[in-house]
């Protein structure tokens, strides 16, 4: 994959797609790795969960996730690029029968009420407009009982990528916490996750981000 500028950068991690997708997917594999891992052990998914994971990308995780017996995934993403791509992949670790990516988004979930154990969203929700419709949605389509982890950057930090700038919404850690629970979800637990690594820019940087794990009543 060619250099992008930060704006194209930021355009591809919002919705990848043409050339460049299956690039930028294994980018956000890459950079996003140990904060993917350290989210799937604190949503902790148990035997038999149906679990809904929002901008999955290709999916490269899902396995991982699925290592609860008999649990099933969902996967809901707004690219029809890594829809393919997160179904290819489902399919090549013999998953298609549990697993499946779906095309849609976080502000109009396709899926019947009270249907879901468990939901993911891995660095997604600053490329929602606002935070009231998807927590709402979130809530609609959990369980009683059931739990939602989010993890996303800590606003200070995501203001030093450059491609940030371009069109992601930053939100502070109380003002996620307070639209969970004005959508209905309790926040049980948070925990800071620390690394230097890489960027999506290719950049060594000191990472500083938030996973919360919220219940809904």
């Amino acid at each position: 994959m060619r250099v992008l500028s930060p704006d194209d950068l930021a355009t591809q991690l919002r919705h990848p797609h043409g050339i460049h997708a299956l690039a930028v997917a294994q980018s956000m594999n890459r950079s996003n790795g140990d904060l993917n891992r350290a989210a799937l052990a604190l949503l902790s998914v148990t035997a038999g969960e149906q679990v809904l994971e929002i901008g999955p990308g290709n999916a490269a995780f899902a396995p991982e996730l699925l290592q609860a017996p008999h649990s099933r995934y969902l996967g809901v993403d707004v690219s029809a690029a890594m829809v393919a791509a997160g179904n290819a992949l489902l399919a090549g670790h013999g998953l298609q029968e549990r697993a499946e990516l779906h095309l849609g988004d976080a502000h109009a979930l396709p899926l019947d009420e009270a249907c879901i154990d468990a939901a993911l969203a891995v660095n997604t929700l600053y490329f929602w407009d606002e935070l009231k419709l998807p927590f709402a949605e979130l809530a609609r389509v959990l369980r009683p009982g059931g739990r939602l982890c989010l993890a996303f950057g800590d606003a200070a930090f995501m203001r030093t990528l450059p491609f940030a700038a371009h069109g992601f919404h930053l939100h502070e850690l109380a003002e996620v916490e307070q639209a969970l629970r004005s959508a209905g979800l309790t926040v049980q637990a948070w925990r800071a996750h620390h690394e230097t690594g890489r960027s999506n820019d290719g950049r060594e940087v000191n990472k500083h981000f938030h996973l919360l794990l919220a219940r809904r009543l």
